[in-house]
């Protein structure tokens, strides 16, 4: 009887330790790898969503009368589109690269938000072509909202990643508490902006857009973990 219960107990635990040897879904217990591909990964995808926004320009058949000025003209709409296209891309370039550059290493689901994060980015070209498409129509508010949706998004899974990195101790440099504090205020500001321009993009579509430029600017601008001496500086 001992032993018939102890096989029980043996092939209760079967299915359980079966599980753990083909998935470890406990952070702690995943390897730590560098960020180089990560990096190089990320990089190629904004390449490539920068090209894509460029494809969206065509010049029409020349014919009197239709000079440079007048294809620029016919284009402006598009190329306003594509401009503020490549500053959201160089900004989420620039908030990538500070973010992989912090960090000492990326367990699996850090990965996975670094890929989430790249998806993400390949939805620009496609929400600033609606922009485009309706600027100077009544539905020129759902380009503004799908601009809106996609960086809001990206902040999310930005803020979101920087802190899981935090709690599982991906940082180069932990011990500074005062810069994550200021670096999560920043973000929590953004997200807010961000909150804020989908939910009155139908409404107000230009203080929404307006918004999303601020917050792409403020992206380009350099912060306090960009000085020298830092994690990161290969000075």
């Amino acid at each position: 009887m001992e032993e018939r219960g102890g096989s029980l107990g043996t092939n209760d635990d079967l299915p359980h330790s079966f599980w753990r040897q083909v998935y470890t879904f406990r952070p702690r217990e995943q390897a730590i790898h560098s960020t180089f591909r990560l990096e190089i990964f990320t990089d190629a995808i904004l390449a490539i969503a920068a090209t894509v926004l460029v494809l969206s320009l065509n010049a029409t058949n020349e014919t009197p009368h239709h000079d440079l000025i007048h294809q620029f003209n016919a284009q402006r709409a598009t190329l306003v589109s594509v401009l503020l296209g490549f500053l959201w891309i160089t900004g989420n370039w620039v908030l990538s690269h500070r973010s992989l550059r912090q960090l000492r290493g990326a367990d699996h689901y850090m990965t996975l938000f670094v890929v989430a994060g790249a998806l993400n980015i390949t939805l620009i070209p496609f929400a600033t072509s609606m922009l485009a498409h309706g600027y100077g129509h009544r539905d020129f508010w759902v380009g503004v909202e799908a601009v809106s949706v996609v960086i809001l998004i990206g902040n999310i899974l930005s803020a979101w990643s920087m802190r899981y990195a935090h709690r599982r101790g991906l940082m180069k440099e932990t011990a500074v508490t005062s810069r994550r504090q200021v670096a999560m205020v920043i973000w929590y500001s953004v997200l807010a902006l961000a909150v804020i321009a989908v939910a009155i993009a139908r409404f107000a579509p230009w203080v929404a857009l307006s918004f999303i430029v601020v917050i792409r600017i403020s992206a380009v601008l350099p912060l306090s973990s960009d000085r020298r001496g830092l994690p990161g500086d290969v000075t």
